[in-house]
C-alpha cells in the first residue's frame, strides 16, 4: 500500500486513489457537508465568552427545583402502568428514576454557580449539560422495562407519556442545546426502537412517528436555542452599547467643563490687554498726542491680544491634527539643532545650561507636530528652571514589541507636586500663577502637548519631585535610517524670502485692513497698491514682487484662487495668503499650493523679517 499523491497521510490502494482522483467533487463535498452540520447541531464555545458564563449560571439557578417537578410527572407516569398493567418493572424504572432525580437535586445544590468564571465558562457549562444524559436515559428505559404488549390502548398512553416529557422538557431546556439534545434523542430513539420492534402496523408507524417528532422536536428546540442566546448576546451588546454611551457623556461632559475653563481664563486674557488698550485710545486727540510711552504700552497690550488669540488658534488646531497627521520616518538630529538655536538664547539669558545629547535616532512621526510638540516641553523647562540644566536625551526603548526610541526633556526647575500632575496637562492651568500674571504664559504649553502626543498615537510621561525637577518623555517607534527625511520645523520666513522687494499687492475685501497694511508697508518703504476684488488686481500695472491676500474674500470667493491665477500668469511673484480662519482643511490647501500661511492678528515684526527674507 502506498500513499496517495497529496494525501501523505492516507494509504491506499492504487484503485481507491484513482477512484478518489476521478471523483474530486464528492471528496470536496463532505468537508463543506459537515461543516454545515457542526454550525447547525454542535455546540461551541461563543464569540462573548460572557455569554458561556450566564449561561451556565442560569442553568444551575433555573433547574435547581425542576426535579421536584419531574418527579411528579415520573409518578403519574408508573403509578398509572403499575394499576393498569401490574408489570413490577415500573418499580424498578420507578427506583431508577427517583434516584436519578435526588441525585440531580443534591447535585444542582452543591453548585456555586457566581463563583463560575469567564475562562472556564465554557467547560463548566458543557460538564453541567452532560449530565442532562442520565435523565434522558433514564426515561429511554421505561419502554423496555414496563411496554405495554399486545395493548394497543397502553401503548398509545405510553407513547403520549414519553414523547410529551421528551418534548416539553427539550423545550424547556432549549438555551441549553447540547442539554437538550442529550434528553430527548435517547427518549425518542428507545421509543422508536421497542415500538417497531412490537410489530404490526399501528406501532410501526407510531415508531416511523416517534423518529419524525424527533428531528421535529430538535429543529423547533434549535431555532428556540439561537433566538434565546442572541437576546443574551443582545443583552451584553445593548450594556457595551449603554457604558460606552455613559463614557461618552462623560467624556462630552468633561470637554464642556474644561472648554468652560478655557474660556473663563481666556476672557480675562482678552479683556485686559483690550481695556488698556481702549484706555490708550481713548486718551487720545487732537490736543493730546501720542507719546512714546504710550505707544510702547500699545503695543504691548495688542502683543498680548495676539498672544491670547494664538494660543486659542493652538488650541483649535491641536483638536483638529489628527486628520492633518503624515506618519513617516524622522531624523531626530536636524529637528534637535533646529531647536537649540531657537532656545540657547532664551536658556542663556537666564543663566541656564541647556545641552541635547548627540543622537541617530530615526523614528515614525510627523515632523511638523512632533517639532511643535518638543519645541513646547522646551520652552516649558526653561520657563520654570530658575537655575541649572535643561537636558533633551534620547533613548532606545521598546513600545509594543517593537523597538522604539524615547525623548526626554530633563530640567533641574521647580518640580511638580504629585496632587497636580494631572491638571497641569489641562488647558491655562498653571499652579504657580493664580493671578494670571501675563508674563509667566498662559498655561497653554504642557495641554498642547499632550494633545499632540495623542495625534503621534502616544503619550506623554511625567516624572517630578518639587524642588527637584521634572522630566517628561515621549516614546514613539523607530524607523529606517534609508527612508527619513530632514524634519521641518514649520513655515520659515526664509522660504517665502523676496529680498529687494520693490512693490507689493495687497488683496483683502475688508477696507480697514487695506489701510493699514499700506500704511504699515509704505513706512518701511515699499510701494503697495490696494485691491479689494481679483478684478482689480488684474487691472492693476506691471508686476508685483510679492501678493498679500486674504484666504476668503468678499462675495464667497476665493482668496487663494485668486492667487494662484496671479501668480500663474506672472503677475505676481511671490504670495503670502493671511486667514483669521482655523480650520485645518485651509491650512492643508494653502500648503498644498506651496504659499506660506500667516495666521491673523499677523505680527508685524514677523511679516518685516519676511519682507526682508530673513527671520
Amino acid at each position: 500500500m502506498l500513499p496517495c499523491p497529496g494525501a501523505p497521510r492516507q494509504h491506499l490502494s492504487p484503485a481507491l486513489c484513482t477512484i478518489g482522483r476521478r471523483m474530486p467533487e464528492a471528496t470536496a463535498a463532505s468537508p463543506g457537508t459537515l461543516a454545515a452540520l457542526r454550525r447547525v447541531w454542535a455546540d461551541s464555545p461563543h464569540d462573548n465568552p460572557l455569554v458561556d458564563q450566564t449561561l451556565a449560571r442560569t442553568y444551575v439557578l433555573d433547574t435547581r427545583d425542576t426535579p421536584f417537578s419531574a418527579a411528579f410527572t415520573a409518578a403519574i407516569f408508573w403509578i398509572t402502568f403499575l394499576v393498569l398493567t401490574g408489570d413490577k418493572g415500573t418499580l424498578v424504572w420507578a427506583v431508577l428514576v427517583h434516584v436519578m432525580q435526588l441525585s440531580m437535586y443534591f447535585h444542582l445544590h452543591r453548585e456555586q454557580p457566581q463563583g463560575y468564571g469567564v475562562e472556564q465558562a465554557f467547560d463548566i457549562r458543557r460538564r453541567l449539560e452532560t449530565r442532562m444524559l442520565f435523565p434522558g436515559v433514564v426515561w429511554a428505559l421505561a419502554p423496555w422495562l414496563f411496554f405495554p404488549s399486545g395493548s394497543l390502548p397502553l401503548i398509545l398512553l405510553m407513547y403520549f407519556f414519553v414523547s410529551t416529557m421528551t418534548s416539553a422538557s427539550a423545550a424547556a431546556l432549549a438555551q441549553w442545546w447540547r442539554s437538550a439534545v442529550l434528553f430527548a434523542v435517547p427518549g425518542y430513539l428507545s421509543l422508536s426502537a421497542r415500538l417497531m420492534l412490537e410489530g404490526g402496523t399501528l406501532p410501526t408507524l407510531m415508531g416511523v412517528l416517534a423518529l419524525w417528532q424527533l428531528v421535529a422536536t430538535l429543529h423547533h428546540t434549535r431555532k428556540q436555542n439561537r433566538l434565546l442566546v442572541r437576546s443574551i448576546e443582545s443583552g451584553f451588546e445593548n450594556a457595551r452599547l449603554a457604558d460606552e454611551l455613559a463614557r461618552q457623556l462623560d467624556h462630552v461632559a468633561q470637554l464642556a467643563a474644561q472648554r468652560a475653563r478655557i474660556f473663563a481664563a481666556a476672557n480675562h486674557d482678552l479683556r485686559q490687554p483690550m481695556h488698556a488698550l481702549a484706555m490708550f485710545v481713548a486718551s487720545l486727540g487732537p490736543k493730546q498726542p501720542p507719546q512714546p510711552q504710550t505707544l510702547q504700552f500699545m503695543q504691548a497690550s495688542v502683543d498680548a491680544l495676539r498672544t491670547s488669540v494664538d494660543a486659542l488658534l493652538d488650541i483649535a488646531q491641536a483638536d483638529g491634527e489628527g486628520t492633518q497627521v503624515q506618519l513617516h520616518p524622522v531624523a531626530l538630529a536636524p529637528l534637535l539643532q533646529s531647536l537649540h538655536k531657537r532656545f540657547s538664547h532664551d536658556a542663556a539669558r537666564k543663566g541656564l545650561r541647556l545641552h541635547f545629547r548627540p543622537t541617530e535616532a530615526v523614528l515614525q512621526a510627523d515632523a511638523r507636530v512632533l517639532s511643535r510638540l518638543l519645541a513646547n516641553l522646551v520652552d516649558n523647562a526653561i520657563k520654570y528652571t530658575p537655575r541649572g540644566t535643561v537636558l533633551v536625551a534620547v533613548r532606545r526603548a521598546r513600545a509594543g514589541g517593537r523597538e522604539a526610541w524615547r525623548i526626554e526633556v530633563r530640567d533641574s526647575g521647580i518640580g511638580i507636586a504629585e496632587s497636580l500632575r494631572e491638571q497641569v496637562f489641562e488647558p491655562f492651568f498653571q499652579a504657580d500663577n493664580p493671578g494670571r500674571d501675563r508674563r509667566r504664559g498662559l498655561g497653554l504649553g504642557l495641554s498642547l502637548v499632550a494633545s499632540m502626543s495623542r495625534v503621534l498615537h502616544s503619550h506623554i510621561e511625567l516624572r517630578s519631585a518639587p524642588g527637584r525637577g521634572s522630566v517628561f518623555s515621549l516614546t514613539l517607534p523607530a524607523a529606517r535610517l534609508a527612508d527619513a527625511v530632514l524634519p521641518r520645523t514649520g513655515p520659515s520666513a526664509a522660504d517665502a524670502a523676496i529680498g529687494g522687494a520693490r512693490r507689493v499687492l495687497v488683496l483683502d475685501d475688508e477696507e480697514p485692513v487695506r489701510v493699514a497694511m499700506h500704511a504699515l508697508l509704505s513706512a518701511w518703504g515699499h510701494e503697495v497698491a490696494l485691491a479689494a476684488h481679483p478684478h482689480e488686481a488684474w487691472q492693476l500695472p506691471g508686476v508685483f514682487d510679492l501678493l498679500l491676500g486674504d484666504l476668503r474674500l468678499g462675495g464667497g470667493l476665493s482668496g487663494l484662487a485668486a492667487a494662484q491665477a496671479l501668480h500663474a500668469v506672472g503677475k505676481v511673484r511671490k504670495v503670502v495668503i493671511f486667514t483669521g480662519d482655523t480650520d485645518s482643511t485651509n491650512r492643508t490647501e494653502v500648503e498644498l499650493a506651496g504659499f506660506p500661511l500667516l495666521y491673523k492678528p499677523a505680527d508685524a515684526q514677523a511679516l518685516r523679517a519676511l519682507l526682508a527674507g530673513g527671520a
